[in-house]
Formats: C-alpha cells, structure tokens, sequence
C-alpha cells in the first residue's frame, strides 16, 4: 500500500535536528513506519525556502515552498496562492509517487483540493474546523471594535487586522469547498463526527485515534501534584481569543478575591495583541493575577509542568481534541475544563475531571477549589484519566484504526 501524506508543517526527520513542529503527526509517523507494506511519502509546506525531495529511512518526503512575495503578501489572499501553490506542485508529485491513498491532515488547511486533481481518493484527518471555530472568533462582550480600538492610530496595525479578516474568510471559503469535495474523513469525537455529517451529508466517517508524543508515552511519567503546599495551575495554549484568555484572567480574579494562595502557568506564546486587548477589557493584568506566561514550553519541560500541578486547566471557547488535553490525562492530572466541541468525548464529567459550562468563570473557579481541596477526587481523578488514556492512545489501536480507515476507503467499503 502507497500512502502519500499532506501535513501541515515539516516533518521533524526531515529537518533532521531542527527541533519537531508538528509533534503528534511525527509520533503517528512514527507508527507507520512499523506497519509492514505501506510506503509513505510525505508533502508538506515548507517556510524556510529549503525545498529539496529527499528519502529518509524509506520515507519520501516532498517540501513545497510555501514563502510568499511581496506583492503576494500585499495584493493577494494567502489561502488563494496557498492553494495555487499546493495544486502546483501536488499535482507531479501525486503522478511522480503513485499512491493508493491520499492521506491530507486538516480540512482548515486547503490540501484536500488535491481530489479536485486526482481520481485518487482523499481522506481527511479533521483537526480543527474553521467555519464552526470563527462562529467562536471573539468571547463574549468582545467586538471588531476592539480590535480596531487596539490598532490606535497605526496605519500598519489597520492594515494588518483587514488583511487578518480578509484571509480568514478567504479560508473559510476554501474549508467549504474542501468539506464539500472530499467524501472520506477520519476523526475521534462526538463534535467532529456532527461536524463531518453536516458539512457533507453522507460522508464515509472512521474512527481514529490520534497519536502522542513520545515522550508522554515512553517516559512513563506520573502526577504528583496533589501535595503541593499551594494551588497550581497549569493551561497549554493561549495564541487565539478562541483559547480563553479572557476566561483565565476572570477566573484568576475570582481566586485572588477568595485569598486562594494560587499560581497559573500558561505553556504556550500568546500574541501581544491579544494580551494588551484581553488586559484593557478585563481591566486587570496576567502578571498581577499570578498568571505566569512561558512561552513554547519544550516535551520534556512540559511533561514536567503536568507531573508537578494540581490541576489542568482548559479555557476554551471552542475545540476538537486537544492533544493538551490527552497528554494531561496520560500523565494522570486531574482536569477542569469548559465543556465545548469535543471535550467531552475526552473527559467524561466526573469521572476523568470536572466539565464546566464555556465563559462561567464562577463555576470554573468553584471546581478547581473544590477539586483542590478533595485529595480523593483528585487521586481518582488521576487514575481513571491515566488507565483511559493509555488505552486510547496505544500504538496498536491507532495502528489497527488506521489501517481499517485506509482499506476501507481503497475498497471504497
């Protein structure tokens, strides 16, 4: 079986020492490569202008260079010439590999146009979904004025914003279009399996797992974190409004007014636009509310942050499957989370944390105090997230669903 791959970002054997942007994709590489009579080859985009086709250890991999002129920059939208990019070139590559499945990661990213080329078929593994994500752009009581306020009187940042939402609608079009040409999908919650029958009606679903990093799976670490002397919080994420940072400083107020002896690590950058909008709007400071950001947080380091809290935290507004959310559980700590998109297919309440409604501050704040003060919840917690997830994410489900999605949909079952 020849399966060529579209990813989003290059694959981490490709950039040999660079260290892995993809992450989880990497590890589900890792598997089949295990798989005997499966060739991969691998296209992704490529930022850095480095675009030579190479084989490593039986894979091929093919870059597309994704740079941008500047004139595309100024005059274009970019998922246009994403597209154009991606057609461009896919189209030899498809011809050059010869492969029995076409294998496209995310249907927010426009490589599933290659069916629009090929009579090869196409499945999709879904990730995020745009057209449902910006239903969930801004959190509540936040406007486009805001963000026009943000922008003062900087022509650069207008332009800059317009030049966002002109793309972003742009990207919205080509998801509709792709969710619209390619019949076959794989995913792995109750929300993206909705999402899937809705955005085209009578599809060919499969459940897949996703895979994780290694080093959430071959360390063996464990939580110890419920005999931290204080409260301490750990979130991964906070790039987009869709994350909750909003959620985080509300909650954080609420702690600090009860005198909770708390401190909030956030793993993850959050754009500095965001960070001075959320700040004016909630009148109040991530720094001055013990919410400490740090910024990309290597495996390793973060793996650590997870043994050592007391619970993890999620805020968003809207998601799929958060792998933050998988590698929290795999590791044992207890969980607190909104209960939106596809949570809940993770986490069920009460049994592997705590669901709370999205945007109530009150009632997050209340679980994570009451989960705090309860060692027995918190130990329960633990175990039954660690037992879940290890089953959920073994090498030999993810192997033995993949190769059933792939077969399927080769024998158009």
């Amino acid at each position: 079986m020849r399966v060529l791959w579209f990813e989003v970002s290059p694959p981490s054997r490709y950039n040999e020492h660079k260290a892995p942007i993809g992450g989880w994709q990497d590890s589900l590489e890792s598997i089949v490569r295990t798989i005997p009579n499966i060739e991969l080859g691998i296209v992704f985009m490529s930022s850095d202008g480095i675009c030579s086709n190479k084989v490593v250890d039986g894979v091929s991999y093919y870059p597309i260079d994704g740079r941008l002129s500047f004139i595309e920059k100024i005059f274009r939208k970019y998922w246009d010439v994403y597209v154009e990019k991606a057609l461009k070139f896919s189209t030899q590559i498809i011809q050059d590999f010869k492969p029995d499945i076409i294998h496209v990661f995310g249907t927010e990213y426009p490589f599933g146009q290659v069916q629009s080329v090929t009579d090869i078929p196409v499945i999709i593994h879904i990730m995020g979904a745009i057209i449902p994500y910006r239903n969930a752009t801004l959190p509540p009581n936040y406007s486009l004025y805001d963000r026009i306020r943000n922008c003062g009187i900087n022509p650069r940042k207008f332009f800059s914003l317009i030049k966002d939402l002109s793309n972003m609608k742009n990207r919205e079009e080509w998801e509709k279009k792709t969710w619209s040409l390619v019949h076959n999908y794989m995913g792995r919650t109750n929300w993206d399996k909705a999402i899937a029958s809705i955005l085209h009606y009578n599809c060919k679903y499969y459940h897949v797992e996703e895979a994780l990093r290694s080093v959430f799976i071959d360390k063996h670490a464990q939580w110890k974190g419920y005999n931290n002397s204080k409260l301490v919080l750990l979130s991964t994420g906070c790039g987009t409004f869709w994350k909750g940072p909003d959620l985080m400083i509300k909650v954080a107020k609420i702690l600090k007014d009860l005198d909770i002896d708390y401190e909030w690590n956030i793993a993850g950058q959050m754009d500095k636009e965001i960070k001075r909008i959320v700040e004016r709007k909630e009148k109040a400071c991530f720094d001055d509310l013990n919410i400490r950001i740090l910024g990309f947080v290597q495996p390793e380091k973060l793996s650590e942050l997870l043994c050592s809290c007391s619970v993890y935290v999620h805020t968003a507004y809207i998601e799929n499957s958060p792998n933050s959310i998988c590698e929290a559980q795999i590791i044992g700590a207890p969980i607190v989370s909104t209960n939106v998109g596809g949570i809940s297919s993770l986490v069920q309440d009460g049994v592997h944390g705590i669901l709370v409604p999205a945007n109530d501050p009150w009632q997050m704040a209340y679980s994570i105090i009451q989960l705090y003060e309860d060692k027995n919840l918190m130990k329960a917690f633990s175990v039954n997230s660690h037992n879940t997830a290890i089953k959920r994410h073994s090498v030999d489900n993810i192997r033995e669903e993949l190769l059933v999605a792939y077969n399927c949909v080769i024998n158009n079952k």
